[in-house]
């Protein structure tokens, strides 16, 4: 009887340790009936919330909509659903892109790791109901890497908005359902398709997992055809320089011993680009990985190497702050194909990265290319760059980043079951440090692309002047 119970109570442990470990997101995978019920239930809004990740691991933000009239940029923050014993943030309320609403912007601090709390920030009708956000390990963490999720198809018709939303929903729910010790979601650009409406927006940020998981969202060439970008996101450190224009700006922040370095790849301003990695990583100089994310894919799969704009233009402008910098992984996207590239370095291989292995302090950079959730059409093309393909770009693909220590264990999986694709593991035993004459050549040299930069922003602007708009 004593082994019986004992084994009994085993089982009732283990379980409650299984409901505890996948509890940490509400990420239910939705029938297609389901999520159209529920995107009907909300379509007619644009006030729904984005959780961003904080400057640092103690840090998160929020940004949402309301109306001018009433809006109050507020949000308590309690460690129990009745919010009792609430503390209070204040932030800012800005214009919105109508004449009804304004943004309101508030930052979190004072986190503390592996903790649960509960939020609520101030709508239209009062405070919302609460929200759980639970924070994990402050030093090793998991990221959770998508790319082009591209909510709109180019449309503004409410059935393909739903299915991009019932898509990008089915991927989440799988990713976190497999990975509920993700600490936030980096987006490699192209979150929205046309960049220019409300609707993208709202139904981007529909799925119940947001309401625990801070985004991180690079800035895409759909992004940027319009200016809905800047009304619906609220990223820390926000560069913008003295050549940025319009939409243009960079950002950085810190989650452990890992710097994010978020480039806005459409802009050609080489010079603040520069800059803004010197900014970050000056004010980080003990971070032990170095993680860079822009937009096209420099030395991805797909027609990006065949692409002049890219592997020319874009290659002479960011390919010289990687190595300058020593960025250990650059996240892309753009070209709706999985890939990741061997270790690069002054635009050449220069070591093997094949799949399952592992590699200690290596050298070069390594490329890792996101295909899309809601945009699959690509053109496949090989590239001798390239350590891992995937071609097949009508199923959806999702990339874990493990740090822990001296490790990064970089995972890609599909993002209908979980079906592990390619996977590669960094040690590093060596601190980062200036290697003097290479580097400081390599900086120097640079100056002559800051001003060919300026030039190519120039006739870049012409030309998104006569197409109407960015590609």
């Amino acid at each position: 009887m004593k082994k019986i119970i004992s084994v009994s109570m085993a089982v009732v442990m283990l379980l409650q340790i299984c409901v505890f470990a996948f509890a940490d997101f509400n990420a239910p995978a939705l029938t297609k009936p389901e999520w159209d019920s529920y995107y009907a239930s909300l379509k007619d809004d644009n006030t729904l919330p984005m959780l961003c990740v904080g400057a640092n691991e103690s840090e998160v933000s929020l940004c949402w909509h309301a109306d001018k009239d009433t809006a109050v940029a507020q949000v308590r923050v309690a460690d129990n659903a009745d919010m009792n014993g609430a503390k209070t943030f204040t932030g800012k309320t800005t214009e919105a892109e109508n004449d009804e609403q304004s943004v309101c912007r508030v930052t979190v601090t004072g986190l503390e790791e592996n903790s649960t709390y509960y939020y609520q920030w101030y709508t239209d009708n009062g405070w919302s109901e609460s929200c759980k956000y639970e924070t994990k390990s402050f030093g090793n963490h998991k990221t959770l890497v998508i790319g082009d999720i591209q909510i709109g198809g180019q449309t503004e018709s409410t059935e393909v908005q739903s299915q991009n939303g019932y898509d990008w929903n089915s991927v989440l729910a799988e990713a976190l359902s497999e990975n509920p010790d993700v600490s936030f979601l980096l987006s490699a650009g192209d979150n929205t398709s046309t960049g220019k409406t409300a609707a993208e927006w709202q139904t981007l940020l529909m799925p119940e997992a947001l309401r625990s998981l801070p985004l991180a969202l690079a800035i895409g060439n759909h992004d940027k055809k319009g200016m809905m970008y800047n009304y619906y996101t609220n990223m820390p450190n926000e560069f913008y320089g003295n050549y940025f224009e319009g939409l243009d700006r960079d950002f950085w922040f810190r989650h452990g011993d890992v710097l994010y370095l978020v480039f806005d790849a459409c802009s050609p301003a080489a010079a603040d680009h520069m800059a803004m990695a010197k900014e970050a990583v000056e004010a980080n100089p003990d971070a032990k990985w170095r993680i860079g994310v822009m937009h096209q894919a420099l030395f991805g799969p797909g027609y990006s190497v065949l692409d002049p704009e890219t592997s020319i233009l874009l290659n002479a402008v960011f390919s010289p702050i990687f190595d300058s910098y020593d960025l250990d992984l650059v996240i892309n996207g753009h070209s709706h194909l999985q890939g990741r590239s061997h270790f690069i370095w002054e635009s050449s291989v220069v070591g093997k990265a094949e799949s399952g292995k592992t590699y200690t302090d290596p050298r070069g950079t390594v490329y890792l290319n996101t295909n899309a959730i809601c945009d699959q059409n690509s053109f496949s093309a090989s590239s001798h760059y390239s350590a891992y393909s995937f071609f097949e770009n009508d199923v959806t693909t999702y990339t874990t980043l493990e740090f822990e220590d001296d490790t990064l264990v970089i995972e890609t999986r599909r993002g209908d079951n979980s079906e592990l694709l390619d996977s590669l593991t960094l040690k590093k035993t060596k601190d980062f440090k200036d290697n003097g004459i290479l580097q400081k050549l390599h900086r120097f040299a640079y100056k002559f692309v800051e001003f060919l930069g300026i030039v190519y922003q120039k006739i870049d602007n012409i030309v998104v002047e006569i197409r109407g708009g960015h590609f």
